[in-house]
């Protein structure tokens, strides 16, 4: 029986891959790249190095609109599909773990008849918390991962835990320094961890009015 493997290949650093993920792309007919008319395939780059059989590239529109999403996902699916009726292992690379914001959530959700496989990959937090030397959490703390769509929530999550994690920060970085401020948080920007044009600053405010990149994050930790 055919299988769909979804396969997390970590946060850029090429070293980062798990040995299984390494094994599956090894072995599977087919490796499926999510892409975007804005974005090479950053899981691509990656795995490259790893992969045996083919190669497809699939797109994922970069927008809001749910519809055009929606779509653009069924299409995609069915294509999935065609390649496991075929008989052809398939794999699903995405970066960070698949089971964390990433785009195989919403494949995973329409190949519920096939047999499928998940293999965890290292988050974009832990990596960035490994290059600061700063623990997310320690002892018996909690700790939040949010992402930085609704700063209403930002600041529920600041109040209610000392150690908070923001992703996806690009749209609302002004906004976040600022709040960090108020609520009394020290904050940790990190941009493309593991990547050769990685960048590390414990200083926010120097970042604010510039683009910030989409693989972006803060940990943040309240002074105490």
């Amino acid at each position: 029986m055919t299988k769909l493997y979804g396969v997390g290949v970590g946060p850029g650093e090429k070293s980062l891959i798990t040995l299984k993920a390494v094994e599956t792309l090894q072995k599977v007919d087919v490796v499926i790249a999510p892409t975007s008319k804005e974005e090479r395939s950053i899981a691509y780059e990656i795995a490259k190095p790893y992969i045996k059989g083919d190669v497809v590239f699939m797109e994922f529109p970069m927008t809001y609109s749910r519809e055009d999403i929606k779509t653009k996902w069924e299409e995609n699916i069915e294509k999935i599909r065609k390649l496991l009726n075929e008989g052809k292992d398939v794999a699903f690379i995405t970066i960070g773990d698949p089971m964390i914001y990433s785009t195989y959530i919403y494949i995973l959700k329409g190949i519920e008849e096939y047999e499928v496989e998940t293999i965890s990959g290292i988050t974009s937090y832990s990596a960035a918390a490994s290059r600061l030397n700063i623990p997310i959490a320690e002892g018996n703390e909690a700790f939040a991962v949010i992402p930085s769509g609704d700063v209403t929530e930002i600041s529920k999550a600041l109040d209610l835990f000392d150690n908070v994690v923001l992703m996806k920060i690009s749209r609302r970085y002004k906004e976040i320094v600022k709040l960090l401020k108020e609520k009394d948080f020290k904050g940790y920007l990190v941009t493309k961890c593991g990547h050769q044009d990685e960048k590390i600053s414990y200083d926010l405010d120097r970042y604010i009015g510039e683009k910030i990149d989409y693989l972006s994050l803060i940990i943040a930790k309240k002074v105490k």
